[in-house]
């Protein structure tokens, strides 16, 4: 999904908390938006929310000098992660439907995302991943989603956050045997790399990663060997709006978006209020 006209009120007000935290004075600070801004006047056409993500970040880091600035929030974030897990477990378990439940908790811990939320409070996520339970889902795109993963001789499932992707484990680990994990190549925001991957529990399937640092995956920027993997997979699972802004317009393969709506562009997109549930499938015929 390229920027839309309604993304770039969004970008300003992004441009303008990464100056605030990159340097201390006004004039500095002036600076480092213009900069920025002309990364926006340059970008090429088609170029995605999450591609813009991964250049501005990546002046803030050199101004910096701190290539993670988000890696205690992603360890305590994988920490309530695997906190969590053992109930929610239990509660997938317990369903009537443990896939249902499974998909239900994957697409909860989306609720864990500092990239859209610089504010967010880890304290509101527990409370919010039990949740997902009384929302509303798509049954029959469940129903298809079920069926896909069943049928598939291989499956690429591409992380988004961490904490969320330990919630992942338990759709992940009944399929284990025909998934490959999809992590970022660098860290961005408080998604997850190899690092946070292995922190998650990830050391029963293989983990590839895209090489570069974007939150999403560039089909511009990600390895060969990343994109050759992915679209290699009898169906690619992607989780969150990073992963559904930039891989919606992949035509290649099977896919399923599996994510909270998050922000009024992707819920006009996908015709969904804010804080749905949503499974949303492409290239299914």
């Amino acid at each position: 999904m390229q920027v839309q006209i309604d993304c770039y009120p969004c970008i300003l007000s992004q441009l303008s908390e990464l100056a605030k935290k990159a340097v201390a004075g006004e004039t500095e600070r002036h600076a480092v938006v213009r900069r920025l801004l002309k990364l926006v006047l340059d970008a090429p056409p088609g170029t995605t929310p999450p591609e813009f993500a991964g250049c501005f970040h990546a002046v803030i880091n050199e101004l910096t000098g701190d290539d993670d600035p988000f890696r205690e929030v992603k360890d305590k974030s994988t920490e309530l992660g695997l906190t969590l897990l053992p109930e929610l477990r239990e509660l997938a378990a317990a369903h009537a439907d443990p896939f249902e439940a499974a998909v239900r908790l994957a697409i909860g811990g989306n609720i864990i995302d500092y990239g859209v939320d610089p504010n967010f409070n880890l304290a509101h996520a527990e409370q919010g991943i039990r949740g997902v339970f009384d929302l509303a889902l798509d049954h029959e795109a469940l129903g298809e989603l079920r069926r896909r993963m069943e049928k598939a001789r291989s499956i690429f499932y591409m992380l988004d956050n961490c904490g969320e992707a330990v919630v992942d484990r338990l759709l992940v680990e009944p399929f284990a045997e025909k998934i490959t994990i999809g992590v970022r190549g660098k860290p961005i925001l408080n998604d997850v790399t190899r690092r946070e991957a292995a922190m998650s529990g990830y050391d029963f399937v293989p983990i590839t990663d895209t090489g570069d640092m974007v939150p999403g995956v560039s089909l511009r920027t990600s390895s060969a060997e990343f994109l050759e993997k992915l679209r290699s997979a009898d169906l690619i699972v992607a989780k969150g709006q990073g992963n559904f802004e930039s891989l919606d317009a992949l035509e290649e393969r099977p896919i399923f978006f599996l994510l909270r709506v998050k922000c009024p562009v992707i819920s006009r997109r996908v015709g969904a209020p804010l804080g749905s549930l949503q499974i949303i499938g492409k290239n299914l015929a």
